[in-house]
């Protein structure tokens, strides 16, 4: 999927990574009592899951609809199964906040690990990008 040009999914994943990588450090402040950092938290989460979602329809598009060998296909289903796993225990991890949306050490855990996954996705998609040339449209200039 593509606007003006530029694949959608390129520009949607910063915002889940930024977003959902910062909901533990919030949380870690939460815990160690600075003031607001669990609402923080707690929005960064939904905010996060939002544009994970989003990012997650746009890949799934863009997946669908390429040619793909054996090897690039085997990398975007890790891809895939990393990013889903990572907004699962995000959505998870929203669960076990306080009633008043503040952090727990449960969340902080599980929030943790989604950023394991999150990141484990990240590096899949750059490799699926700058080493398979997934997504990269060369022009004449390259020699393409």
């Amino acid at each position: 999927m593509r606007v003006f040009g530029h694949p959608l999914h390129a520009v949607l994943v910063a915002f889940p990574i930024g977003l959902l990588t910062l909901v533990p450090c919030w949380d870690a402040l939460a815990l160690l009592g600075v003031s607001g950092a669990g609402i923080a938290g707690y929005l960064s989460e939904i905010a996060g899951l939002i544009a994970g979602v989003l990012a997650l329809l746009t890949g799934s598009i863009d997946f669908a609809l390429a040619k793909k060998s054996e090897a690039v296909e085997n990398l975007g289903l890790l891809h895939a199964t990393a990013a889903v796993t990572a907004l699962s225990v995000f959505a998870v991890a929203l669960v076990f906040r306080s009633k008043d949306h503040g952090a727990t050490l449960p969340a902080v855990a599980l929030e943790a690990a989604g950023v394991v996954c999150l990141s484990l996705a990240g590096w899949c998609g750059g490799h699926l990008v700058f080493h398979h040339g997934v997504g990269v449209r060369r022009s004449e200039r390259d020699g393409a």
